[in-house]
């Protein structure tokens, strides 16, 4: 019998990535960004969805992935902040299309400007808080299906 990977669930990534926000120091931050897949991997899925019976069971889609955004946190004088940047290249041009930027605002996040560019604060006591606003941005708005797409960079 072999032991089948078991993929984590976005509750113990929150909680994992929760513990991670209370550790940084004050020159640490985090980056977080929806893995890219392979042109392969890609053909590879879209294959077996076509080939299979399972495609009418399985759990909708995520939506699709949004190129050249992330997100960041780090602490801010006294206060963890989260900034959802939708521009790589901080020219005001996105990928985020209008529905998923008012998602966000939904979420929590508040519009910095007319720039693609979003953030919001947290208290240390809130990191749990922050946690499931990175989690369901990646998983609502980023097109991550599971924590296991999600590519986290911790800096000092």
């Amino acid at each position: 019998m072999t032991d089948a990977l078991v993929e984590e669930t976005w509750e113990s990534w929150a909680a994992r990535v929760a513990g991670e926000l209370a550790r940084l120091g004050p020159d640490d931050w985090m980056t977080f960004v929806v893995h890219v897949d392979s042109a392969a991997a890609v053909a590879e899925r879209r294959a077996q969805a076509r080939r299979g019976w399972r495609r009418a069971l399985a759990p909708p889609p995520p939506p699709p992935r949004v190129p050249d955004v992330f997100l960041q946190a780090r602490p801010v004088e006294g206060v963890l902040a989260l900034e959802c940047i939708g521009d790589a290249e901080f020219e005001g041009i996105t990928d985020l299309t209008v529905q998923q930027q008012q998602t966000l605002t939904t979420l929590g996040w508040e519009r910095d400007g007319a720039d693609p560019r979003f953030s919001a604060t947290f208290d240390a006591a809130e990191v749990d808080d922050a946690a499931d606003l990175l989690a369901a941005s990646l998983r609502g708005v980023l097109g991550a299906g599971s924590p296991g797409r999600v590519d986290v960079r911790r800096n000092r």
